[in-house]
Formats: C-alpha cells, structure tokens, sequence
C-alpha cells in the first residue's frame, strides 16, 4: 500500500545497531512451508502454490533447558486452530490471524531433551491454507525476550496538543510481520501481537531489538501516523506522534451497533475492559453492547478505565436464535431477556419489540449460515423480487448490509437484498457494523454507522434524536468511505424529496482519509444503476469527489442510492478482513460507503411508493389487457417490471 499524505512524522535512525543486548536464537526451520491438503485450495492464491505438508514436523537435536525460552513461530493466513506441541506437549495454538505475524510460545523447563526434540503444528480438519517459518529457539523466557528494549510513545492531537485513545500498530521493517510486545501502564491500554490500544494515547512498549514500522491511528475519521525506528538492546527513548482529524462529520455521530465481548459472550478475545479501550481508540461515540441473549452495561466499565467522555454506552443484546440473529437496543435496566427459541419470526419478532425501551431491531448478517438457516437465503427469499417466506412478519427498522468482521465475497450483494426488499415496500434502513468479538482480529468500528444528531458532546449524546434517525434512515453506511447525496440542494437522506421539476440535481460527496482511496462511485435508483463515474483520488485527506448528476424527474416514484468504493486497506494497521463464509475463492478487498435512500416522490402526490405499490396500481387500471401493460410499463425501471411480474404471476427466481 501507498502512503500519501499519510505521513505527518517519519523518523529513522533514532537509534543505530539492532544486535548489542540481544542474542540471536538458534533457527530450528530457515524455510517458509505452506500447509494445506493436497489438490485443494482455501483461496485462489494458492491454487498454483505446492503443499509442502499437511502438518508441520521437524526433529532437532537439543539439550534440556533448566530454565523457561521462547519459541518464536512466523505465521501467515491462520483461520482455523492449529495446536503446537513439543515433545508431545502442548504450548498452544497459531494465533487466527490471516495478518503475517510472529507468535511466540513459552516453553517450560525441562521439556526439551537432551538428544532429539520434535515440533509439530497439527491442523484443523477442515481445509485451511496457511504459512508457518521461520521458527527460532531464544534462550530467554518470554518476558524477558519482549523487555530488551524499551519505546515510550505519545500520540497527540496536532490541533489542540491533547492526549487521544488510539490504536498503536508494530510491524517489522524487514516482513511488515506483526511483532509480539509487552505493553504498560497496566489497566490503561489492551494488547495483542503487534497492537496496543491506550486510553490516552500513553504506552510504553517492550520490544526485542530490531527494526520497526510503528503506526498511530484512531479510527476511519484521523490520520495514521507512522515513524520507523531501530532498537538497540538496553535502548529506552520517547517518541511522540501526532494524529489529525481528516473526515469531516459535523452532525453525525460515529455509531457501532453490534459489539462483543468475550466476557459475556464467552468467545473471542476481548474482555470487557478491552471492549472499552478498543472502542475509545476507534473512535466510535456511540457504543451498543449486544453479547448473545445477554444485557451488557458498558456504562460502569467505561467510567472505570476513564474514557466515559468520548463515547456514549448503550445496553442491547444481540437475540441469537435458530432462525436469524436480531440485535435489539436501547434496552432498560432490569428487562428480562427475551426468549430467543421461537421457531418463526411472527412469534419471535414481537417478543423483542415488546422488551422494555427497545426502539431499534436490526437483521445481522443476513447472509451468513447459522444453525443451518440463512435469513436472507435458501428457500426464504427471492433476491430478485424481493419476496420472503416471512414477509408479514419482518418488524425491523434496519438491516446490514455491511458487516466487517463477516463479510461478504461480493461487496454489493447485500446491497442488492436491500434494494429488493425496498422495492417490496419494506421500509428498512442500511447499517454497518463490526460484530468485532476481538480485540485485533476483526477491528471494532471498522464497519460503522454514521447517525445523524447532534455530534458536540460523545458521552452525553441525545439518544432520542438518535433513534429517531434510525427509524427515519438518517444514517450512512461506512466501510472505510463516506458517501453523502443531496437532491436540488434540499434533500437529504431520509428526506421525502417532493415539489420536483423536470429535472432533478443529484449531487453525490465522497469522503474519507488519506490512508483509503476512492474509485468509483455510483447512482442507483430502485436499486437500478442510473449513473457511475470512476474516480481519481490521489489518497487526499477528507473530500476525495463530489459529482453532480443531473437527471430527468422518473415517470414513477424511486429510491436514490448512492455508493462509492475503492481499493481495500491491506496494511496491518486496518486490514480488511477477508469473508467470513466466502462463496468464491477469489478475495478482492474492497472499501465502500454508501448512503440511505432519499425518497423521490415523482409524481408530487406528497407520498412515496414502492416498485410494488406502484405496480399493485398498475394492476387496477391494465387488468388482465397485456398491451395496456405493455403501453404502462415502457416508461418504468426494471424494478417495477419485476414487481409487475409478481402482481401478474408471471415471476421467475
């Protein structure tokens, strides 16, 4: 990936040498193996790649260790649970990462032997292509291996000098790996290979002696600041990096609404304490709890690690059930859960509607297989006309169509669910979120909600004006971009746009920061592509196109959509992840930004209507005359012809 703009500090050379008060280590496998299964490829990557094994064996001739070393493991594209064992024993299990690390695994004294010794990392049983090697023996244990040297960093504000919560990447220089580091002040800051998040921008690292890519960020709206340094051992200095804010979001408040955590939800890793800094360090101000069929209060946790200000809590629960997975928020203090084993939506929907101060129901990931039901698959629904099995009963106000840390193959395909829903006449909202249960792996925020209400104060925010908005589809979807859309000057998302003259001004804003580049962004209308112009954006910071459409008043009343994507983030310090069930085995990351829909009301009767509504009309004055339809529908978009297909019951899948 190219950095432009993205730079505000470069440092090399803060100090020289890599080698003095280090050792090292004793190079058990110089070679990078690929383990896999034969004849089989997880991406297609790796179709052309040879198999070196199924699992990793090697035999080595060592002396038994009277004290604690490290075994240090390279690993790259680790999905599934690979468990290590030396000796039979097991130290643990590759970190599920696809991001290039190196894991380090402490091995106890007394294990290794004197004479022959054997390392082996055994797969899992379904298919998983991933890297291991080099592998290197230290003589040190594990914290003292991480402790050889010492970086004490500071990440301000460039405008105001103030201490920010940021997220603190390292990578080697030599293989943009992840290193594995201690971090402090204990309490204030959460740690993974290569990660530190602090709560205010203060860490201070502990690192073996090498050379280093330490990048500072916070979240989709600032820069990235990023300095290379070389560490000697024994070595102890500060550096101090500066973050600005590159996105403008004045009037809209940065919203995650599917959060986890290992705490409550019993899987992933971050626990509730971590929650709090991750999220304060993505810049994320309003922060909905939702752990499976579990009420989770942020509010206390928040306050005791001291990032109450930049964001307000909000206690939800992710209703996870055999028939589709409903988050529901805000939830009050002390409602029951509700219970999640109703077979139908018609059963289950009004449960969580009735839960007390519930005022938002959202549909997560409605593509992804759990417990053998695809909510927007299968049986269940026709992406083409948008029908589904349990239509009457689908009572939510908002639906992803972007979530990171379960994406999709195809970027747009959730898309086209909503577009055919929409058209069905359901009146459902686009959202983004995380569903981040980790503190690295899937990054909390990464997918997010932009809301709009009044931004001015994160951890008090109006929560009124902000369900408000949901119901109402005042809110943008954002994948590393920001699309905006105005119609004449007016009209907004969620807008009744009305009053039209014959031709209407449809202008589209393309954001984001100078670590993301946009390169095409599109117009739809009932999900119908009307407009798209490539885009040239040299990573500049903050508003990357803004395009004017103009375009003739439709014969029928639509939806405009606007979208806009870009080449995905690659670097470790916001990788995009790759798809949590893939249907291909082709990856291409991509980002995209999207916005809801303005209403068009073409023909100026103060209402909006469907694809559906308006073929429902046709129906009542063509009958059963098929050159009437024929005549009526010349002047309609593919949408209404679909529906007009349904209403005269003449559909096809």
């Amino acid at each position: 990936m190219k950095f432009r703009r993205l730079v505000l500090i470069f440092c090399l050379g803060i100090w020289s040498g890599i080698t003095s008060g280090g050792e090292a280590g004793r190079v058990l496998e110089a070679k990078r193996w690929h383990l896999g299964q034969v004849g089989q490829w997880e991406w297609e990557a790796y179709r052309d790649r040879p198999v070196d094994a199924g699992r990793f064996e090697i035999r080595f001739d060592g002396g038994k260790n009277a004290a604690e070393q490290t075994l240090r493991i390279w690993q790259r594209d680790v999905k599934l649970g690979w468990p290590v064992s030396l000796n039979g024993r097991k130290l643990g299990v590759l970190v599920t990462a696809e991001s290039a690390m190196e894991t380090l695994f402490a091995v106890p004294p007394g294990l290794l032997r004197d004479g022959e010794n054997v390392l082996t990392v055994e797969p899992p049983s379904a298919l998983d292509d991933v890297e291991v090697g080099p592998v290197t023996l230290m003589g040190l244990p594990v914290s003292d291996y991480l402790r050889q040297a010492s970086l004490g960093i500071s990440v301000t504000d460039a405008a105001s000098g103030k201490a920010l919560p940021c997220r603190i990447t390292v990578t080697r220089s030599m293989d943009g790996a992840l290193q594995p580091l201690s971090a402090g002040p204990e309490g204030e800051v959460a740690v993974r290979s290569g990660v530190v998040y602090t709560k205010a921008g203060q860490a201070t690292l502990g690192l073996p002696p090498g050379k280093y890519r330490i990048q500072a960020g916070r979240g989709f709206e600032w820069s990235v600041a990023q300095c290379e340094v070389s560490l000697t051992g024994g070595a102890s200095a500060p550096l101090k990096m500066e973050l600005s804010r590159e996105v403008p979001t004045e009037g809209w408040i940065a919203a995650d609404s599917h959060i986890h955590t290992l705490t409550h939800s019993g899987h992933g890793d971050a626990l509730i304490a971590e929650r709090m800094l991750t999220i304060a360090g993505e810049g994320i101000e309003l922060a909905i709890a939702t752990d499976h069929n579990h009420h989770t209060d942020f509010a206390p946790e928040a306050a005791a690690a001291g990032v109450a200000r930049h964001f307000t809590p909000v206690v939800g629960n992710e209703v996870t059930t055999k028939h589709g997975h409903f988050n529901a928020f805000p939830i009050k203090a002390g409602a029951a859960v509700v219970d999640s084993s109703p077979e139908t939506w018609s059963e289950l929907l009004p449960l969580i509607r009735a839960v007390p101060g519930v005022e938002v129901i959202t549909l997560n990931h409605p593509r992804d297989l759990h417990s053998g039901f695809v909510p927007l698959g299968g049986l269940q629904f026709n992406a083409k006309t948008g029908e589904h099995r349990q239509a009457a009963a689908l009572d939510i106000d908002a639906m992803e169509v972007v979530t990171s840390a379960a994406m999709q193959s195809d970027i747009h395909r959730l898309y086209r669910d909503w577009f055919a829903l929409l058209n069905r006449g359901h009146r459902i909202a686009a959202i983004a979120s995380s569903d981040s249960h980790d503190v690295n792996r899937f990054i909390l925020g990464q997918g997010r909600t932009y809301v709009a209400a009044a931004d001015g104060d994160p951890g008090n925010l109006d929560l009124a004006g902000v369900w408000r908005s949901y119901r109402e589809g005042r809110l943008l979807v954002s994948l590393g971009l920001l699309a905006q859309v105005k119609v004449d000057g007016r009209f907004g998302v969620g807008d009744l746009a009305t009053g039209l003259g014959p031709v209407l001004t449809v202008e589209a804003t393309v954001s984001g920061p100078s670590w993301v580049r946009a390169d095409h962004v599109a117009l739809y209308g009932n999900g119908v592509l009307l407009r798209e112009e490539a885009l040239r954006d040299d990573f500049t910071p903050g508003e990357k196109a803004r395009v004017v459409w103009k375009i003739p008043r439709p014969e029928h009343d639509l939806n405009l959509v606007v979208i806009a994507t870009g080449p995905g983030v690659t670097a470790p310090f916001w990788e995009i992840p790759r798809p949590y069930q893939p249907d291909s085995k082709t990856f291409l990351p991509r980002v995209i930004g999207s916005t809801n829909p303005v209403w068009i009301d073409a023909d100026g009767d103060g209402e909006y209507q469907s694809a559906l509504t308006t073929a429902l009309g046709l129906q009542k004055q063509c009958g059963g005359d098929d050159a009437k339809w024929e005549a009526a529908l010349r002047n309609c978009d593919d949408a209404i012809r679909i529906q007009a297909d349904v209403v005269r019951g003449r559909s096809r899948p």
